[in-house]
């Protein structure tokens, strides 16, 4: 099998990429994603490389199981999207009780007064 991507259909090549970011960035490993929506890791390896098209109702499965909203697979975005990053910690904020939530609102208040 030739590795070479740029032989690669570049739409495929690029929903693989941001499936295999958006895992990373949600500490899956392929064999946990790959269980979550029912498929081998070796397959998922190969949707993530640009080998495989993955269904519509596969990438549904895979924005579920990431907690990600289904179109960030599909449009061109910077890395440092405020939606994608809201959408990453939702389920973490909806889960905190009251204290917690307003600890990490003192954390932001903090965090924007830095110079950083």
């Amino acid at each position: 099998m030739d590795n070479n991507k740029q032989e690669l259909n570049p739409s495929i090549f690029k929903i693989g990429q941001r499936i295999q970011k958006y895992r990373l960035q949600h500490n899956f490993t392929q064999e946990q994603l790959a269980e979550a929506i029912n498929v081998s890791q070796k397959h998922l390896s190969r949707i993530e490389n640009g080998y495989h098209n993955p269904r519509f109702d596969m990438v549904i499965q895979i924005a579920n199981a990431l907690n990600v909203p289904i179109d960030v697979f599909a449009r061109d975005m910077p890395d440092d999207d405020v939606d994608v990053f809201i959408a990453s910690i939702r389920s973490d904020v909806e889960s905190m009780n009251s204290s917690q939530l307003n600890f990490l609102k003192k954390i932001i208040g903090l965090i924007l007064e830095t110079d950083i």
